[in-house]
């Protein structure tokens, strides 16, 4: 609806995962975007289950409770 490109709706889709998920698990959105896309910048092989959202450290310094 709002992407010109399959491809487009595809990453649609991924962003609005993110945001939701993060919505769900009480986080603050935009700073939690933030810091997942300052951080895949610069780190070479990411432990991917420290950026989830229910991760203990996201939780910590993301979490809106």
């Amino acid at each position: 609806m709002f992407a010109k490109t399959e491809a487009g709706a595809e990453a649609n889709a991924i962003w609005y995962t993110f945001i939701q998920t993060a919505k769900l698990n009480q986080l603050k959105v935009r700073e939690y975007l933030e810091h997942l896309l300052s951080a895949f910048t610069w780190i070479e092989k990411p432990i991917w289950e420290t950026y989830l959202p229910w991760a203990p450290e996201i939780q910590r310094k993301f979490g809106t409770q």
